[in-house]
């Protein structure tokens, strides 16, 4: 089980804008096998420009005809298997890289903090004209990044933002956090990324935003979206899913590893969240020898 998931390291085309970009074009096959499961800390989006294919992460296949987009977010673990001649455009973005100081009230959009991106691709299916418009956009920079033109940067980096701001209209179903708000509740998030497999209590975040305790409960829920229990959750179960498709260890000590003090509160929260066990999710996932 080792390896079968691999973190894939990302070469940038652009040091600042931090991107990458490039084309594939495959022969028909038949009946190619899954490629190995894979993750990586940018965004992607896949352009299916001819052929079909299907892309799974760990809750869901998408089967794509082209011409046809995707978006996976960061971190997200992702294969995918060609079902006949394809050609595609892939681009790979650090989303911390695109947003500026006007861009942070939507951070918790932006950097998935109360939910994955792509919850998008459902919004994109019965919206063919962003969809379409998201399209021309990624072939623009596709186009400007192969041509390096005088001011391409500037080309890019507009395009990235026209990208955020479609991302943000399509996906923010409330009021957008205040910079004041972000800054506020940041180091909670950083505190929680740097400390989730340990043991964690409100108590420990109160002295980071000074405020009291039945306030910040409320506070952070109204502004993340989720309570900050469940938010600590969340975050365990993306590290145990990583565990589970990448190392071999026993369920108590992907649990431990991820924050969750008995194996027992590991399996009920997991099933809580997946709808699956965490051995079932490493069974279905897996391939079989």
């Amino acid at each position: 089980m080792e390896g079968r998931a691999r973190n894939e390291q990302v070469n940038y085309h652009h040091p600042l804008l931090r991107y990458k970009i490039w084309d594939l074009e495959f022969p028909t096959m038949p009946l190619t096998p899954w490629n190995t499961w894979h993750y990586h800390k940018e965004v992607e989006i896949l352009l299916l420009l001819e052929g079909s294919m299907l892309v799974e992460t760990v809750d869901q296949v998408y089967e794509l005809k082209g011409p046809d987009l995707l978006l996976l977010g960061s971190s997200r673990l992702h294969r995918t298997k060609r079902n006949s001649h394809v050609k595609q455009i892939v681009l790979q973005f650090d989303m911390l890289a695109q947003m500026d100081s006007y861009t942070k009230e939507f951070a918790p959009v932006l950097l998935e903090i109360s939910e994955p991106l792509d919850r998008l691709n459902k919004i994109l299916s019965g919206n063919t004209a962003v969809k379409e418009t998201m399209f021309q956009l990624l072939l623009s920079i596709y186009k400007e990044a192969s041509e390096m033109g005088a001011g391409y940067e500037l080309v890019i980096s507009g395009a990235f933002k026209q990208l955020l701001a479609l991302i943000v209209r399509h996906m923010v179903s409330s009021a957008p956090m205040s910079p004041p708000d972000w800054q506020r509740l940041k180091p909670v998030l950083e505190y929680v990324e740097a400390h989730y497999p340990e043991p964690i209590r409100i108590q420990d975040v109160l002295p980071l935003v000074h405020l009291e305790y039945h306030y910040f409960i409320k506070y952070f829920q109204q502004h993340i979206g989720m309570t900050f229990v469940d938010y600590l959750h969340v975050r365990r179960i993306k590290a145990s899913e990583r565990l589970l498709l990448t190392r071999s260890l026993s369920l108590a000590d992907i649990g431990v590893q991820s924050g969750f003090p008995n194996v027992t509160q590991f399996i009920r929260i997991f099933k809580r969240y997946n709808g699956c066990t965490p051995s079932e999710f490493r069974k279905k996932r897996l391939p079989v020898h």
